[in-house]
Formats: structure tokens, C-alpha cells, sequence
């Protein structure tokens, strides 16, 4: 971390600021609920669980969370905002941020960097992806599209000690992450912003024993958002469940959920196997497998519920990367695999409504809703 050592001595918070949800107005009419209007807050604040105290998401699927906890902002990035938006009041906290801070900008800092705040700890976790709010908030029509292309996205943190903070407490490095920087990964991000649309395949697509998968999911307007919206919805649903919970069967040879989400990283890594060979071409059959001994053989008990988890959503971040790589020829494409022809369009479908499918089967018989 040398590289940052001789920032350390202005590394701090300048404001931290809270929100709760209020339902505001769009530009069309529209009655929308945000959190992105925080003020700040004198004094100290206890950071717990998955929040600071006197902040609250309005829309758990695409803010807060465990991964999203709280949202630093390098004040560095007021004066070119100040200069692309004149006229506008831009208090502290005015991107949506938790802790506006200073000397500590996107080239600096790597996802998994530990850092103490106060006598909390936090770690990094990924860049700030703007949304539609942003530009309400701004009330400018065009904001999302100026944030991304400016490459000021901030970063969002976890907790991995509680503790409390407050303006003018020192931010303080204690681990190197192995990650790429946070200005690494939101040009990756940016540039991966096409929209994918895949039409639903016909049925002689897919073997018909899939038809249940595919029948669960909506027609693809944008494959690589929907791959990475389901993955953020499996997150927020399971990220806090207990050893008991994730131990639980509903009947005695029913798999556990640790065993549910082992069985849903493998078919991951399985169909999305499958999407690379087909799409780029190999017509070479492909063999079947038996996802009840893959299971068995994986023994997933032995392992915490968190790491499985955590398998299953890195084996999804890599087929969410191979499908907004893959050209667009390569959709209409078919080979064989457990001897019935299957597309690559017809595999996207599949991957998700495997999920889906999983997701309806913890909700009605292990009661995670």
C-alpha cells in the first residue's frame, strides 16, 4: 500500500450524511421513492449490520445491502461537478453519499481495500452504478449519462467491523485488496453498456425439459441487465441467512439451501460451458451430467453458507462477462449437448430461469422469501 502511505495524513471525512426514503416527483409525473436526498449530521453515528444509523434504501435491490452498505464520495469531484452543473446548490451529501470525504479518489483505491474509518472498519467493494434517481435529484435529464462519462462514480464499502464515526475522523488504510481499482472497474462497467436483446428461442431450440426454465423468464430486452439484476436480487435474499437457516431441509433427502445454492453455482458453470463452446462456434456434442451426484461429490455442507454463496455470484459475474462479450452473430448459433440441439440464445433463458425456478422452491418450501 505504499502507494497510498503518503496520502494517509489527508485521508478523512469532511461530512457524513443520512437519509430516509421520501417519495418525490419525476420529470414526467411520475411519484417516485428515494433515500438519494441525505443531509449531513453533527456529532458521532454508530455504522451496524448493513447501514449507518439514520439512513435507510428505499429500493433494497439496486441500493444498500451488504455490499452497498455505505457510499463514499471524494469531495475532490464538488468543483468539476460545480463547473458541469452552474447555478446548482450542491451541499455535502448531494450525490447520494453517506461520507463525503477527501483525499482518496477512484485511482487509489482497489476493490477489497480494508480501511478504518472512526473505530469502524470497511472494505471496498465496487464503484457507484448511477441510476435513474441521480438525474432526478440533479434535475437533469442527462445526468446518468454525464456521471458515467466522467469517470467521478465513488465507491460503496461493507461493514466488517461496526463501530462509530463522524466529520473529521481520519480514514485510515489497513489491508491492500487484490482487486482491480475502482477507476479500473467502472471503464469495464461503462463499456459494458449494450443492450443485448435476445429474442425468445423457438422450440426446437432446447431440449422441451428446459421449457419450464424458460417459461419463467420475460423476453430479453437487455440480457446482461437482467443477469445481473437476478444477481443482486439472490444476494439481498440470502446474504443474511443463518447457519440454521442455510442447514435447513423441508423433508430429510431434500437438499439444504448451502446444497441449493452449490447445485446453482454448478449448473452456472455448467450451461454457461455450454454458451461458450456453442456460441463461438464448436458444433462438437456436448455430454450430459448428473446434477444430483454433483451435488453429493461437492459437499457443500462441509463449507460455510457464505463462501458458497459467494461462489455461486462470482460464476455468475463471469457469464454475465461472457454474454455482453459475445458478438451477435454467435446468438443464432446451435450445438448439442445430452443429445438434443440447444441454442446460445436459448442457454441465457435457461441460466436464468434455472434461478428462477430455485428461487420459487426456497420461497414455497424452505420459507426464504
Amino acid at each position: 500500500m505504499c502507494d497510498r502511505d503518503t496520502l494517509t495524513g489527508r485521508m478523512k471525512i469532511l461530512s457524513v450524511n443520512v437519509g430516509q426514503p421520501r417519495e418525490v416527483t419525476d420529470a414526467a409525473g411520475n411519484k417516485v421513492l428515494t433515500s438519494i436526498y441525505k443531509s449531513p449530521v453533527e456529532g458521532p453515528v454508530h455504522v451496524r449490520g448493513i447501514n449507518i444509523d439514520g439512513d435507510r434504501q428505499a429500493d433494497l435491490v439496486k441500493h444498500g445491502g451488504p455490499i452497498r452498505a455505505v457510499y463514499m464520495y471524494p469531495s475532490e469531484h464538488y468543483a468539476f461537478w460545480r463547473g458541469e452543473l452552474p447555478g446548482r446548490d450542491l451541499p455535502w451529501g448531494a450525490f447520494g453519499e453517506n461520507l463525503t470525504i477527501e483525499g482518496l479518489l477512484e485511482d487509489d483505491v482497489r476493490i477489497g481495500d480494508r480501511l478504518r474509518v472512526g473505530s469502524a472498519e470497511l472494505v471496498v467493494t465496487r464503484p457507484r452504478k448511477p441510476c435513474y434517481k441521480l438525474a432526478i435529484r440533479m434535475s437533469q435529464k442527462d445526468m446518468v449519462a454525464r456521471f458515467r462519462a466522467s469517470g467521478r462514480s465513488g465507491f460503496y464499502l461493507s461493514i466488517a467491523h461496526e463501530g462509530e464515526l463522524r466529520a473529521g475522523d481520519a480514514i485510515t488504510p489497513i489491508e491492500r485488496g487484490s482487486g482491480l481499482t475502482i477507476r479500473e472497474v467502472f471503464a469495464d462497467y461503462n463499456a459494458m453498456q449494450t443492450r443485448i436483446t435476445l429474442p425468445r428461442p423457438a422450440g426446437d431450440e432446447f431440449n422441451p425439459v428446459f421449457g419450464k426454465y424458460i417459461a419463467r423468464v420475460p423476453d430479453l430486452g437487455d440480457s446482461g441487465r437482467a443477469l445481473e439484476l437476478q444477481r443482486e436480487q439472490v444476494i439481498v435474499r440470502l446474504a443474511g441467512l443463518t447457519s440454521e437457516r442455510a442447514s435447513f431441509r423441508y423433508a430429510p433427502d431434500k437438499w439444504s439451501v448451502t446444497e441449493v445454492i452449490g447445485h446453482l453455482a454448478d449448473v452456472e458453470r455448467v450451461f454457461a460451458y455450454r454458451l461458450l463452446r456453442i456460441g463461438r462456434g464448436d458444433e462438437t456434442p456436448l455430454a450430459s451430467f448428473d446434477d444430483q451426484s454433483y451435488v453429493r461429490m461437492g459437499a457443500f455442507e462441509r463449507r460455510p453458507f457464505s463462501d458458497v454463496l459467494d461462489e455461486w455470484a462470482a460464476a455468475r459475474k463471469a457469464t454475465l462477462l461472457l454474454v455482453r462479450g459475445m458478438p451477435s452473430e454467435a446468438w443464432g448459433r446451435r450445438g448439442t449437448a445430452g443429445d438434443h440441439v440447444i441454442s446460445a440464445r436459448a442457454l441465457v433463458y435457461i441460466i436464468l430461469g434455472h434461478v428462477e425456478h430455485h428461487l420459487a422452491i426456497l420461497g414455497e418450501r424452505y420459507g426464504i422469501r
